[in-house]
Formats: structure tokens, C-alpha cells, sequence
């Protein structure tokens, strides 16, 4: 029964959960990312709409659009 105990809990702790992907407007020059690829702050986008996970657009020093908070 220890083993078993220690075998879920290795199994569990070596799961990450999913990050939530976003959606910025082109690969260089944008300013905010967006949680839908519909979101009115992306009309303007003259670029490639492209996926990207939360925290990459972060660490390009994005913040949250302002139609979405």
C-alpha cells in the first residue's frame, strides 16, 4: 500500500497543467495579447494573428487587452 501511495503521488507531482494560450497580432510590434482570436482589439491587425502560451506573451512584456478585463 506505500508503494502505491508513493507511486500516485510521483505521478501527480510530475504532471504540469495546460497553459492557457493567447493571441497577439503579429511576431514583433504588439503591445497586448488577447484571450479570444475575435476580440475587438485585434481588428486592426495588420500582421498574422498568432497562439501563443500566457506566459511568452508576458515575458515580451505584453499585458492583457483592454476589451478583456
Amino acid at each position: 500500500m506505500k508503494h502505491v501511495i508513493i507511486l500516485l503521488f510521483v505521478i501527480f507531482a510530475s504532471f504540469r497543467p495546460l497553459e492557457t494560450k493567447v493571441y497577439i497580432c503579429g511576431p514583433v510590434g504588439a503591445k497586448k495579447y488577447h484571450y479570444t482570436e475575435n476580440c475587438r482589439g485585434l481588428t486592426a491587425c495588420r500582421h498574422e494573428i498568432t497562439k501563443v502560451p500566457v506566459s511568452k506573451a508576458q515575458g515580451y512584456g505584453l499585458t492583457l487587452c483592454g476589451w478583456e478585463d
